[in-house]
């Protein structure tokens, strides 16, 4: 009965003491992170700013890296409303390429976010990820053709600290992040 007791109350100690590790990077860290990535896609372009729907959410995995994810409408003025009910072939064709043309753009503030963030993670080792993923947002009614849904952008973060302190040239850098669109 003693033993019961004993390995119990040890059991107990033991998942208590793990429950009390913190976690490599702290959340006031991550949203701190969040707040400037969504910052960075609101103000992208002021006559034509992205729209983004929702936050942006970071969480860090151990012994992989930190991942952010935010969902975007690459052109936020393109509502159906009872003044326009609906999006001539020409419009929606419009759209598409200026979608398509936004791309750049999105993938420019994604580089840029995951260099920032390179010196502020500090507590992620080097061999580990940063990862940018971005979900994009279409209508049922939009030509998507040639539109990615989704942009993933992944690096060492050694390999963007290095480029924030001069160590690494941008061409390099670009190497180093892998892109993948679906």
């Amino acid at each position: 009965m003693k033993r019961a007791v004993l390995l119990a109350a040890a059991l107990s100690l033991a998942a208590w003491s793990a429950s009390a590790v913190k976690p490599r990077v702290s959340r006031q860290t991550m949203m701190v992170l969040e707040r400037k990535f969504d910052k960075r896609i609101e103000a992208f372009s002021a006559d034509d700013p992205f729209y983004l729907l929702g936050t942006t959410r970071g969480v860090y995995l151990d012994n992989y890296g930190v991942v952010f994810t935010a969902e975007l409408n690459l052109v936020g003025s393109a509502v159906v409303t009872p003044f326009r009910p609906a999006f001539s072939k020409e419009q929606i064709d419009r759209l598409r390429r200026k979608k398509l043309d936004r791309v750049t753009g999105v993938k420019k503030v994604m580089r840029d976010m995951m260099v920032d963030s390179a010196t502020a993670l500090d507590a992620v080792p080097p061999d580990q990820n940063v990862v940018v993923g971005v979900t994009l947002f279409y209508y049922a009614w939009e030509d998507t053709n040639g539109l990615p849904g989704q942009i993933v952008m992944l690096a060492r973060r050694r390999s963007l600290a290095d480029f924030e302190a001069g160590k690494l040239k941008a061409a390099d850098l670009d190497a180093a992040i892998q892109v993948e669109e679906f």
